[in-house]
């Protein structure tokens, strides 16, 4: 993937809160995937780390160490909730590579 400009992360940044929408909303059962998809991320695997990216950005932004336990807790289950169809893709997503990577026994 080349160096990207203000066009394409404007695309990208679109692109994944589509996805993450669609995944909150329930509308999706699988990581999508479209030519656009690949064009602004590569393949799935830099799809699905863009994803992991942004979740992580925002559980590091909105998760205080700091805070009372039962206040970090409430924090955390409201953080999850949010995220769940987003945090739903992308375990689906890796237990298919999972699958990809076990041999089959003969």
């Amino acid at each position: 993937m080349s160096e990207m400009g203000w066009t394409d992360t404007h695309r990208r940044w679109n692109a994944l809160q589509d996805i993450e929408a669609r995944a909150n909303a329930g509308t999706l059962d699988m990581l999508p995937w479209s030519p656009e998809y690949a064009d602004l991320f590569g393949d799935r695997d830099g799809l699905a780390a863009a994803l992991r990216s942004r979740w992580e950005q925002a559980r590091r932004a909105q998760l205080d160490s700091h805070l009372p336990e039962h206040v970090l807790e409430e924090q955390w289950c409201r953080l999850h909730t949010r995220h769940r169809g987003v945090l739903r893709l992308l375990e689906r997503y890796d237990a298919t590579r999972a699958d990809e990577a076990d041999p089959v026994p003969a």
